[in-house]
């Protein structure tokens, strides 16, 4: 009874804790709208946009391979790779940061310094250690250190906003929770100074190498993940509010539905025996495929509705632009099983690296060409074939799999 309990209340958290990151920008969004109108929305979308790339980055793939290899640690050297991981990000963080200040300022049309303090701050988020927390079952510290900040941040923001407070307290609510992470991570974890002390500037280097592969494949990826509201602000700017609030609604719905392949990347990892992780693996993609068909008719059907409250009636979602996020959802949910899960399961993050290579080859051109001509729908489209051809060779190499190789991923 305690055991199924114990497995109960961590399901629970793993579904309570991606909800409220799904909440928490709506409390924000119709404060940006109401006050400030579609063109800081585009100049804020813009910003987290860049942000996001570079907070890929500044993850360093951790979020890949990370969950699965703290899983069957020991806790010794669990707190040895989060220390890891931790000096790595905070010195990859330094300069992305800048990176992102820089380049939303220059892109963002109004509300420069705002873009681009929300650019840091999405940036930041790479610094999370939500992977780690994920990999040892504790969806409660997620909750405590990354959830709940942001959503108190957020909604402090917001009740600013509608009282006359400027958009850069928007931005500095995207700032201080991510910044704040780490440190809260610390000590919640009780890592220890000696922890960080065995990693001199040179192992540090070899760790960064070691997660090279992993970044790779999440580097690539962002192009057609995190920077389409760029590529479309590029080539259609006049089309950037209504994408951009179409593809923040769809990113809230993937948000929440992370807590199925979350909880199942420690399912999986805890697995005795390789051909158990391979099962466990396979069983996953069946899962998460039949959440995606009913999470992209949903999508399709309520997104008009939602987005006009979202909004504040200012930005509309058409019926056909809903319905093509909610075909993306789908795919994006199997995808999630194939790669994060099955892959890793079977020590091929080269293929999640190729896969990406090939989505981002077809994606950025079919995003830029398609929105220059079509507007948000061609950009949608350009996304559908970007994580289309990303599935389909995850799914073909996953599918002929046997039997995953034994590897050592001691972080040494």
């Amino acid at each position: 009874m305690r055991r199924a309990r114990s497995r109960s209340l961590k399901i629970l958290g793993f579904i309570v804790v991606p909800m409220l990151g799904a909440i928490s920008p709506l409390i924000a969004l119709p404060a940006i709208t109401a006050n400030f109108g579609a063109v800081a929305w585009g100049a804020i979308a813009i910003g987290q946009s860049i942000g996001m790339a570079c907070a890929v980055v500044v993850e360093l793939g951790w979020s890949l391979n990370g969950p699965q290899r703290v899983a069957r640690s020991s806790p010794k050297n669990r707190n040895q790779t989060l220390a890891a991981a931790l000096l790595t990000k905070a010195l990859i963080f330094m300069p992305m940061a800048l990176i992102a200040f820089v380049a939303a300022y220059m892109l963002a049309p109004t509300f420069k310094i705002e873009a681009a303090v929300v650019a840091m701050g999405s940036a930041a988020v790479g610094m999370s250690s939500t992977w780690y927390f994920i990999g040892t079952r504790r969806p409660g510290w997620i909750l405590t250190i990354e959830s709940l900040p942001k959503l108190v941040a957020v909604g402090l923001a917001a009740l600013a906003m509608s009282l006359g407070a400027p958009l850069y307290s928007y931005a500095l609510a995207v700032l201080a929770p991510s910044l704040l992470a780490p440190w809260l991570t610390v000590l919640a974890t009780r890592l220890r100074l000696s922890d960080f002390r065995r990693y001199r500037p040179s192992r540090v280097l070899r760790v960064i190498q070691f997660q090279s592969l992993a970044l790779s494949a999440r580097a690539v990826s962002a192009v057609y993940i995190a920077l389409p509201i760029t590529l479309v602000g590029i080539a259609a700017p006049a089309a950037v509010p209504v994408f951009a609030a179409a593809e923040r609604l769809q990113r809230m719905a993937l948000t929440l539905l992370q807590s199925i392949p979350n909880f199942m990347q420690g399912w999986v990892g805890s697995a005795n025996s390789a051909s158990a992780r391979l099962d466990r693996a396979r069983k996953a993609i069946v899962i998460n495929a039949a959440f995606g068909v009913v999470s992209g008719l949903v999508f399709a059907l309520a997104a008009p509705r939602v987005a006009h409250i979202v909004f504040s009636g200012v930005i509309e979602i058409p019926l056909e632009l809903s319905s093509l996020s909610g075909v993306l959802i789908f795919i994006v949910c199997t995808s999630r099983a194939t790669g994060n899960i099955a892959l890793v399961a079977l020590n091929k993050v080269r293929v999640i690296m190729i896969s990406a290579m090939a989505g981002a080859l077809v994606g950025v051109p079919a995003i830029f060409l398609l929105s220059a001509r079509y507007g948000p729908e061609g950009a949608l489209i350009g996304e559908l074939i970007a994580e289309g051809t990303v599935l389909v060779i995850q799914l073909v190499v996953t599918l002929r799999a046997r039997r995953p190789p034994a590897v050592n991923l001691a972080v040494s």
